[in-house]
């Protein structure tokens, strides 16, 4: 089947096969991404009962959506082929990773408590498993597992979640019927074996003999026949496993025990009973570990929030997910006792399958969170664990599930919650913040999240269609301050040089109002005061005020690498290097891979005369991102001032390149025109920035820039007073900026300066 097309389904690896079915690697043709297909096996598929056992195994997984549990996508037919699409996972069945050898306690504990939290969930939506066994039970590269084969299960009657069509048909059908012996026999429970009705109590004996197999390396339960295994499950007990091992836990050989009990009323009685002696265990195994090392405890400082997985099976639900990751962030970001990183350096672990101590080591952080969300209908459901990612071990995991109208209070409980696990002292002011209890319009919230995620990719066409979702969320709830911060920060970025999409005279008043607006619903809003700060500093010229709203926002959001990154470059225009860098060297440490922040240190180094150093960092970035033309430009401009004007002219021509148009890389290639000697073109380039200017806004500054190149310093003047009159914020560069060096001796250019505000 290799290479063929199964529905809208590419068939692409075989990956495995059982005694029901065949699994395949496959590409989902209509939404681009890689998925395992199931398909029966071509015998199999002329048996009716158990084509219906096929479907009633999508059906039933198909409802449970939860971090431990397979999801399931779609079942279909295609030609007589029956198939299940699902999720596809990268690592090995337990039953390879068990190979016959015992795990570590740690381990078999890490395991264990994942895989009954499955459980639970299952048990809670009334849906019983019956085939619980190793080769069911995925565990992927970060020792994470996933319950599969939910193929013989059986839906409890009385379950309230169950309908009543689902009751009947799973009542009457032949496979779950009286006295018929269906699962694994090593495996299976005495009611099974007997053929009696079963409940979730027959999972707990399952997982029992796997938690066994786990613990020893060997079946609980063995025979040359299936007849001599199902006499060892009805009469026999296993070796208890404190027997078998030196230095054995005895609280886990007592659990296994407990959970092997034959009598079923003696068992534990539900998945989330012997949950809480799991968990109870660890904990109390981790302190003695905590009392007998040298020294105080681990001081946890540092945290990333990795981007939590959307299990609603629809890609369109992606920013949702991706909005839930910011906010968690956001909310985390304002303990000051924290360094949390940003979320542009955690999204590119999105899919990664790089393990969670590398992940920590390359972004410097001691635990970290990962975690899934499901949005569907009016619910909003969050499952959050989190890892000491130096031993890759657990320390805590917990679901969290709110009405949609509710989820802010949601994303804060989460917050809180971590915040209590790695012990941090909350000052009055942060628990207040987390502690507000804050209401969304949903309609307006999802606009919100569209908003970001456009924004975040910062192309003109991200922008407008940011400012528009933006827009369409307060219309559906007027008094939503962090959308007014999403308007202002667009505005703020349309009319920035490095995009000059927008004349400063109009985006600027609606910055401002947008920014002021968000304030007066939320004072608190960290964004909103950066927003402010900005206009501020980059177009009013009010240089005290813009101070007084950078240190306010970062008192309010300590871990903002953007708001750390916007007051560098304020303080470098105001000459103050020092302050800058610290700041900008925070904002690196808390967005570690971040093009922008690294652009941000590039640029520091530029105005410092620095451009070995300067060339360098861009050379980070565009590591990263080779089409990030900021980069490119930053490169060429210090060519151009080291002197190798020839350099700077292919650099600045990969910048015009990746600009898509921009003013700002046309003008700095033409100065480096200028300055290798080459006139011609350098006055073309004017003369095709004028034909610009009549159809979108040309700021006057760039066309100052080449006639400096060119040496015509009256011109160049002249179009810098008509930047003066058009508030450009590329003046507040004109004290720090190498390129106005070729002025510095003319004292219009102090003055210019000095009705700019800005130091001699």
């Amino acid at each position: 089947m290799l290479d063929t097309t199964v529905s809208h389904y590419r068939i692409r690896e075989l990956l495995g096969e059982g005694g029901m079915g065949v699994v395949y690697r496959a590409e989902d043709l209509r939404l681009r991404r890689d998925v395992a297909l199931k398909f029966l096996r071509e015998q199999v598929s002329q048996r009716p009962l158990a084509v219906e056992r096929f479907r009633r195994e999508a059906r039933a997984a198909s409802g449970l959506n939860h971090p431990h549990i397979c999801t399931i996508y779609d079942v279909d037919e295609d030609v007589g082929r029956h198939f299940i699409a699902m999720e596809l996972l990268q690592g090995f069945p337990l039953q390879q990773r068990i190979a016959g050898a015992p795990l570590e306690p740690a381990l078999v504990l890490e395991l264990a408590t994942q895989i009954v939290d499955g459980l639970e969930a299952a048990h809670s939506k009334g849906i019983v498993h019956r085939d619980l066994k190793p080769s069911n039970l995925f565990v992927t590269e970060r020792d994470r597992v996933k319950i599969l084969d939910f193929g013989l299960v059986k839906l409890l009657e009385a379950h309230p979640d169950v309908s009543p069509d689902a009751t009947t048909a799973s009542s009457r059908a032949p496979e779950t019927a009286a006295g018929l012996v269906m699962g694994t026999p090593p495996y299976m429970s005495p009611e099974q074996v007997r053929g009696d009705d079963v409940d979730a109590r027959t999972d707990v004996f399952s997982f029992g003999a796997v938690l066994y197999e786990m613990a020893t390396g060997q079946p609980a339960f063995s025979g040359r026949t299936p007849g001599l295994i199902y006499d060892a499950v009805l009469n026999r007990s296993p070796t208890p496993p404190g027997h078998l091992l030196s230095d054995f836990p005895a609280e886990l050989d007592r659990i296994i025990v407990k959970a092997l009990e034959k009598d079923r009323r003696l068992r534990y009685q539900s998945a989330s009973e012997i949950q809480a002696d799991l968990m109870r265990l660890r904990r109390d195994r981790e302190q003695v570990r905590v009392d007998r090392a040298p020294g105080r405890a681990q001081v946890i400082e540092s945290i990333a929030v990795l981007p939590l997985a959307n299990l609603s099976g629809d890609p369109a639900q992606d920013h949702f997910a991706d909005g839930m990751t910011d906010a968690l962030i956001s909310d985390l970001a304002r303990v000051r006792a924290l360094r949390v990183i940003s979320r542009t350096s955690v999204m590119r672990y999105r899919g990664s399958r790089r393990s969670l101590p590398e992940i920590a080591r390359e972004l410097n952080v001691q635990v970290v969170v990962e975690g899934s969300v499901l949005h569907a209908g009016d619910r909003v459901r969050i499952s959050a664990q989190l890892v000491d990612a130096a031993r890759d071990r657990h320390l805590w995991a917990e679901s969290y599930e709110r009405d949609i109208h509710d989820v802010l209070k949601l994303q804060a409980e989460v917050a809180r919650a971590i915040t209590r696990e790695i012990q941090v002292v909350l000052t009055p002011q942060e628990q207040a913040v987390l502690g507000k209890a804050v209401t969304v319009n949903p309609e307006a919230h999802q606009d919100y999240l569209l908003g970001r995620f456009h924004w975040n990719k910062r192309t003109p066409d991200g922008l407008r269609r940011g400012l528009e979702f933006f827009q369409r969320a307060l219309t559906k709830d007027a008094g939503y301050a962090p959308a007014y911060s999403g308007i202002a920060d667009t505005h703020l970025i349309l009319s920035v040089a490095t995009y000059d999409l927008v004349p400063p005279s109009e985006a600027l008043p609606q910055a401002r109002a947008a920014a002021q607006r968000a304030l007066e619903i939320d004072e608190t809003l960290a964004e909103a005061r950066i927003s402010l700060a900005n206009v501020k500093a980059r177009f009013e010229w009010d240089w005290a005020g813009a101070d007084a709203e950078f240190v306010r926002a970062l008192e309010l959001n300590p871990n903002y690498a953007y708001g750390y990154h916007c007051f560098a470059s304020h303080e470098a225009t105001m000459g103050r290097f020092g302050e800058a860098l610290a700041h900008q060297e925070r904002a690196m440490e808390l967005d570690p891979f971040s093009i922008v922040v690294g652009s941000g240190r590039a640029r520091l180094f530029y105005f410092a005369r620095q451009y070995e150093r300067a060339r360098a960092q861009c050379r980070s970035a565009l590591e990263m991102e080779p089409g990030f033309w900021v980069a490119h430009l930053l490169t060429g401009l210090c060519q151009l001032r080291e002197g190798t004007p020839e350099k700077a002219v292919e650099s600045l021509e990969r910048a015009c390149s990746l600009g898509e148009g921009l003013t700002m890389p046309l003008a700095a290639r033409a100065a480096a025109y200028a300055e290798s000697g080459q006139r011609d073109r350098a006055e073309r380039a004017i003369e095709q920035l004028l034909a610009m200017s009549r159809e979108r806004y040309v700021p006057a500054y760039q066309i100052a820039a080449i006639h400096s190149s060119l040496g015509s310093h009256d011109q160049a003047f002249e179009w810098l007073e008509r930047a003066f009159r058009e508030r450009s914020e590329t003046l507040t560069w004109l004290g720090v900026a190498p390129f106005w060096d070729l002025l510095r001796q003319d004292p219009r250019l102090a003055d210019l300066q000095a009705r700019v505000g800005l130091p001699a």
